[in-house]
This record gives C-alpha cells, structure tokens and sequence, in this order.
C-alpha cells in the first residue's frame, strides 16, 4: 500500500471499475426498456447508490416483478438529480410520459400507495435504451478513467 493511503504505488491512485444497476419501478419497466419513458421519479435511496457516479454512464436497469422475477437490460443513465416531487417541469413531466401535473400526481399516488407532498424529495434519474454506437464511446471513457495516466499521448 502506499504511503498515502491508496492501493497504488506513490503518486497514483489506484481506480476500480464494478457494474452499476439501477432499479426501475416494475409498473414503469416497459416503457422505460422500450425508450418511451425516459425519465422516473423514487425516493432518494430507494432505487441505488447511484449518488457516487458520474452521468452519462452505462448501467444494467432493472425491475423485480413477483409474478416474473427479474428482468434487466443495458441502458444509458444520462442524469440524476433530486428535486422536490411539485417542482417537476412541463419537460420532465413529458419525459414521464403526462400530459398534465393531475395525471402525474394521480399515478404516483396509485403508485406509491401513499399521500402526494409537494416538498417530498425524489431522485430523478433520466435514462435511454443502449445504443451499439455507445460500446466504443463508454469503452474509451473506461480505459481513460482507469488507465488515462498511463495511456500514450
């Protein structure tokens, strides 16, 4: 170990790679698999420990369903950010797939199955199905955070 601290010979740092999953809410999984809904709201901690990465990142979405078990897939988290439930914008709520706040409200209440607070802080997390021109961008982006001091000029 060196001397500061990191698992690297002094002066560098030591960098890990791990697969990130991020859990969709079941009731929202096709639309968000198939594109159509690209953005979804849950409490803070409730989906993962997404708040340690960096967008845009690969991730392996995906949803429990007691009557289905898993089902996953490769997509593109391409922001996150936490915001009180009553300050989504006339984008987001699009992105949600709602034509009105109403709507919106309604189906997170039926969704959530409890009272709907204005001030309750959710995190968003604004997602795209993986595209195969993405391999080639996340892989340099990989080799760049784990090995970029190291790579030829």
């Amino acid at each position: 170990m060196a001397s500061d601290g990191t698992n690297g010979p002094k002066p560098w740092i030591q960098r890990h790679a791990s697969t990130v999953f991020l859990r969709v809410p079941a009731i929202d999984w096709l639309a968000v698999k198939r594109g159509n809904k690209t953005e979804f709201r849950a409490a803070p901690g409730a989906v993962s420990g997404l708040k340690f990465i960096e967008p845009p990142t690969p991730v392996v979405a995906y949803r429990v369903d007691r009557s289905h078990g898993y089902d996953a897939a490769l997509m593109v988290l391409e922001e996150r950010w936490q915001e009180p439930l009553g300050s989504i914008t006339p984008e987001s709520l699009e992105r949600e797939g709602f034509e009105t706040f109403a709507e919106f409200r309604r189906y997170f209440i039926n969704r959530e199955r409890r009272r709907f607070r204005l001030t309750r802080q959710v995190t968003v997390y604004r997602v795209r199905p993986w595209q195969p021109e993405d391999a080639r961008v996340f892989a340099d982006d990989l080799l760049e955070r784990l090995f970029g001091a190291f790579l030829p000029a």
